[in-house]
């Protein structure tokens, strides 16, 4: 079949790679958006409804990265680090868990995992469930891969109007440009999803802003993903009660309390990190926050015991909830919901389940 595919970023590009897979013909449609994210796949604190689906998605990212080593996928683990007694509280009862790959790890062993954390902690909860991505480079990597196949073409126009015929679907570009195709995905990215509203008549999600850094390479650069104790406040993976006692014992700085923030280092090809992450809901200020830039800076290199160096900043858009998918009584278009602040984790087995909705 002929699939026409509108969307962007790291979502489109899998929904893509799946159609192809499945033999068939793709035509992409990019809407635009900023290939952005901090590359963390954060598999092992997912909400215990979403473990299953996060260990597929997983599998069919190392699947992914095996046949296209371009996109930077790489199973590191991560690190997360308490240093009060609160966020120790949750790191042991989060290691009970059976269900998750967490293991609790002392001081001494959590640094001889991962050399470069440097900093004061008392302990550190290790998940081997977690990985990385490099999005900027995981795109082009898979548009290059399926354009080898000979059935794919990545379009530098958005679609501006899509309409069901008798004979499928036909799409209007915004340079008036028309595409013929048998069925129709749209999958848009963070505030782009107007034409896909159209469909559904559904509300616009509610959006989060990420702010994040990226630096030079440190003097001693981590391999697995670090996160500071308040992580623990924000991931849904982790108990409840000992997260309750750790928000009423133990404040936040002015900083992260603001704009929703837990420090998050992500280890780039490149040799140096990704930093983030902040959670800053609507309406946004027109300019990033200093603060919580200094916040990312000083904690992590708290940990790292290291000066560092921003060499790049910028803010991404992230939904802040999930929404299922719409399907068109005729069966030819897909709308896929949100996926959440967790979209490029699953995007896999979301893109497995929208072809098989659409009979690919």
């Amino acid at each position: 079949m002929r699939v026409a595919i509108i969307g962007g970023g790291v979502p489109a590009a899998v929904h893509a790679w799946t159609a192809v897979l499945r033999g068939h013909t793709v035509t992409l449609l990019d809407d635009g958006a900023p290939i952005a994210g901090s590359g963390a796949l954060r598999a092992g604190s997912v909400a215990a409804a979403d473990l299953e689906r996060a260990a597929d998605a997983l599998w069919l990212w190392r699947e992914i990265g095996g046949r296209v080593p371009g996109v930077g996928f790489r199973p590191s683990g991560s690190i997360t680090v308490a240093r009060t007694r609160a966020e120790l509280a949750v790191a042991e009862a989060a290691a009970a868990d059976t269900a998750r790959e967490f293991t609790l790890l002392e001081p001494e062993r959590a640094r001889a995992l991962e050399p470069a954390l440097r900093g004061p902690l008392l302990a550190g909860l290790h998940c081997g469930a977690d990985a990385v991505l490099t999005p900027h480079q995981t795109v082009p990597a898979l548009r290059a891969h399926l354009a080898g196949t000979g059935r794919f073409t990545a379009r530098g126009r958005a679609a501006r109007a899509l309409a069901e015929t008798a004979a499928g679907v036909l799409i209007r570009a915004d340079d008036g440009s028309a595409l013929a195709a048998d069925v129709a995905l749209l999958c848009p990215s963070p505030g782009r999803d107007a034409l896909a509203r159209e469909f559904t008549g559904a509300e616009p999600v509610p959006l989060l802003r990420a702010q994040r850094l990226r630096t030079g390479p440190p003097a001693r650069r981590p391999d697995v993903i670090l996160a500071d104790g308040d992580q623990f406040r924000h991931r849904p993976g982790y108990p409840g009660a000992p997260v309750v006692r750790l928000a009423a014992e133990q404040a936040q700085t002015a900083a992260a309390a603001e704009f929703g923030m837990h420090v998050l280092a992500v280890p780039r090809l490149d040799g140096g990190l990704t930093l983030g992450a902040t959670g800053e809901g609507e309406p946004f200020a027109a300019e990033l926050a200093e603060p919580a830039a200094e916040h990312l800076l000083a904690v992590t290199g708290e940990l790292l015991e290291a000066e560092l160096t921003v060499r790049g900043r910028w803010a991404e858009l992230t939904c802040a909830v999930e929404r299922a998918p719409w399907l068109a009584p005729s069966g030819r278009i897909l709308v896929l919901g949100s996926a959440g602040p967790d979209a490029t984790l699953f995007a896999p087995a979301v893109a497995e389940l929208a072809a098989d909705r659409l009979g690919l």
